[in-house]
């Protein structure tokens, strides 16, 4: 077998790095598509349980914002009080407390009933 010249050499490697640009891109578009999929279900069951909990059907999309809207301030309250967010690795690595040195309680239950006063 002849020996390969620089050239050819260097044609190889151009060929090699044009293959796995294209496997990263395709791999990139996978990883998004994945991504797109999981924020899609999550937007169809959160809508599910909202048509669940809130007599909603027969409201028009405006009404349905203005109604979130007038609520969202009291809610959102009790999103803070009751579910804190949870730091991921990222926030801990970046100088966020690791989740030992959180003073928060946790909720555990995947169950939780609000008391409106």
């Amino acid at each position: 077998m002849a020996k390969k010249s620089a050239k050819e050499k260097l044609q190889e490697i151009e060929e090699q790095m044009k293959r796995l640009k294209e496997e990263e891109r395709d791999l990139k578009r996978k990883a998004k598509a994945e991504e797109k999929k999981k924020r899609d279900k999550l937007c169809k069951d959160t809508g599910e349980l909202i048509e669940k909990c809130f007599d909603v059907e027969h409201l028009s999309l405006e009404e349905r914002e203005l109604l979130f809207s007038s609520i969202s301030s009291y809610v959102n309250n009790e999103i803070t009080q009751n579910f804190p967010r949870q730091q991921d690795d990222s926030e801990v690595e970046n100088g966020g407390s690791s989740e030992d040195e959180l003073k928060e309680p946790t909720v555990t239950s995947s169950v939780r009933e609000f008391q409106i006063s």
